[in-house]
């Protein structure tokens, strides 16, 4: 009998919650000040604006779910609050710790709510209050977790996809018939570029089955003598798996640092420019 008169006040709690969710929703945005570059600021666009509301009405009655005796409602509530939520701040480029001030702003508010609304009700008890505490605030934990973890994921995710654009920039391996391709190296060349393109070239001359790769390095504004011994460690790495390079666009400085370490590039075939080198390989012939 105990349980069943508590689920009745948790499922009315659930529902006035729900009954009183828009003007509460508004007194979260009557609260808003201004503030530069964000979402939350009360000069925000209005498409920002009519998401945000339909995001924070949403925000209430998944907080209320939470409340029912039976969790479904409430757990399908949060998957789906946690998709929108992460969304629309990863498109809006919006800081973690906004939105978790955001969320436990709705936390103060609601709480606030649950308090004067237990004060009106004799029924209520100084234990439901206390139960509805307890119940209260891991709902609002969860909720920031799960979008904290999600918001981590999407954008560690997204951070690797702009890491392997940056590579396929730097180190583009562009194809010009079924067996030759280009290497167009441009601008500095350090260290790290020199180690990434150690690592990288091989792997993908391999996928896309080049026989012949024309490293041109006439964009290169300098070199120093470790940068110089990786590239012809490149070059003999790629005659390991089967691929002949020829080097393009050789300026004197360069070749000058070669000579000065001793590098033998007599096996490696060196052209003054690109054209030249294409040539060689028979391309448009």
């Amino acid at each position: 009998m105990g349980d069943e008169k508590m689920d009745r006040k948790d499922r009315a709690l659930y529902e006035e919650i729900n009954r009183q969710a828009a003007k509460l929703s508004q007194k979260w945005f009557d609260t808003r000040q201004k503030k530069d570059g964000s979402i939350y600021s009360n000069d925000v666009n209005e498409s920002i604006e009519k998401q945000l509301k339909e995001q924070h009405l949403f925000t209430i009655q998944t907080i209320a779910s939470g409340f029912l005796p039976e969790q479904e409602l409430f757990h399908e509530n949060v998957y789906q609050w946690t998709k929108e939520v992460v969304k629309t701040r990863l498109e809006w480029d919006t800081p973690i710790y906004e939105v978790v001030a955001a969320v436990n702003k709705t936390r103060n508010l609601i709480w606030t709510f649950i308090t004067e609304y237990a004060m009106e009700k004799e029924e209520i008890t100084k234990k439901d209050v206390l139960r509805w505490s307890a119940v209260y605030h891991p709902i609002l934990d969860t909720l920031i977790s799960e979008f904290s973890t999600q918001y981590y994921r999407l954008t560690r995710s997204r951070l690797k996809g702009q890491e392997k654009l940056i590579e396929e920039i730097d180190s583009p391996i562009i194809p010009v018939s079924s067996s030759i391709a280009i290497l167009p190296l441009i601008g500095m060349m350090d260290e790290s570029r020199a180690a990434s393109l150690f690592e990288l070239i091989p792997v993908k001359c391999a996928e896309k089955r080049i026989v012949h790769l024309v490293m041109d390095l006439s964009g290169i504004h300098d070199i120093d003598t470790f940068v110089a011994n990786q590239l012809f460690q490149l070059t003999k790495s790629l005659q390991l798996i089967g691929v002949q390079t020829v080097l393009s666009g050789i300026r004197p400085e360069v070749a000058q640092t070669a000579i000065q370490l001793g590098l033998d590039f007599s096996q490696v075939k060196t052209f003054h420019g690109l054209p030249q080198a294409l040539a060689y390989l028979g391309f448009g012939q």
